[in-house]
């Protein structure tokens, strides 16, 4: 393939530049590409970009780069309003933050979706969110006896399966609630 008979396309650029990184499981060329896809707007492609460049900069043991690879998809998961991906992105990103047992950090990205998600109606989702930063500040030594915002999500989650006739489910989110009191020692 002659790809610089077609290198003023933007589209065709970005292929080129994909077809370079596949070949040379280069982060920083994956990067170059997921930054093309995101100035174009094709946020989704830009994430699978940034995801590779993460992936081989942990394999490499850059865990740096590969926080700022991941922080750059969750840039363009926010752009895409795309609540799946900012929740695997985030998750990759605290385990890294928590592998270094950079707690605040970790507790910060878990927060962090839980606030988007919670913003985008998705209970359940912001809800084990919050309750991963609830893990993640026990693991840091800190209590979690008052902290609430778990259960908050988890009753929005209740009126949200009710009002939809989904009792099974509702009933299953108020048990969860009882679950992260006794869990986590959560107090009233």
């Amino acid at each position: 393939m002659n790809w610089e008979s077609v290198k003023e396309d933007a589209y065709y650029r970005g292929r080129m530049l994909e077809s370079d990184a596949r070949r040379s499981s280069d982060p920083q060329k994956w990067e170059e590409y997921a930054d093309l896809k995101t100035r174009k707007g094709s946020y989704t492609l830009a994430i699978h970009g940034y995801l590779n460049a993460a992936v081989q900069y942990e394999n490499r043991r850059e865990t740096n780069a590969a926080l700022s690879a991941y922080e750059s998809g969750w840039s363009a998961a926010m752009r895409a309003d795309n609540k799946e991906l900012a929740v695997i992105l985030t998750y990759r990103m605290a385990q890294l933050h928590e592998q270094q047992e950079d707690w605040d950090a970790a507790i910060g990205a878990y927060e962090r979706l839980g606030a988007f998600c919670e913003k985008k109606g998705a209970h359940f989702q912001a809800a084990d969110a919050y309750e991963h930063a609830a893990e993640a500040m026990l693991r840091a030594g800190k209590s979690v006896v008052h902290y609430q915002k778990p259960i908050a999500l988890w009753e929005r989650n209740i009126h949200h399966w009710e009002a939809h006739g989904h009792d099974h489910d509702a009933v299953w989110s108020r048990k969860h609630i009882d679950l992260y009191k006794k869990l986590f020692g959560v107090e009233e």
